[in-house]
């Protein structure tokens, strides 16, 4: 199972210094579901991988930051390196 999530939001770092970026985003969302004879499918285990860019394109460094979606979600994300961002756990 597939989903795409996007859109503007407030990334924040959660150690200090304590940083705050304006930013867009797009993460693709991949959930394994797990199939037994007998059973109902049920979600497993999910992976996600994405891109999170400054509005003003300002660098963002490697670490672990809190996303406050627009929609009001909030999604704990890492900078892996290489501009590739990982969805760690979200809030609704």
């Amino acid at each position: 199972m597939n989903e795409r999530i996007e859109g503007k939001g407030l990334l924040r770092s959660i150690r200090p210094p304590i940083v705050e970026f304006d930013v867009v985003y797009q993460f693709d969302i991949v959930t394994d579901v797990v199939r037994r004879p007998g059973f109902p499918p049920v979600a497993g285990h999910s992976h996600s991988k994405g891109t999170v860019r400054a509005v003003n394109g300002q660098f963002i460094p490697e670490g672990i930051y809190q996303l406050e979606a627009e929609d009001g979600e909030t999604l704990r994300v890492t900078n892996v390196g290489l501009g590739e961002w990982c969805i760690l756990s979200s809030q609704p």
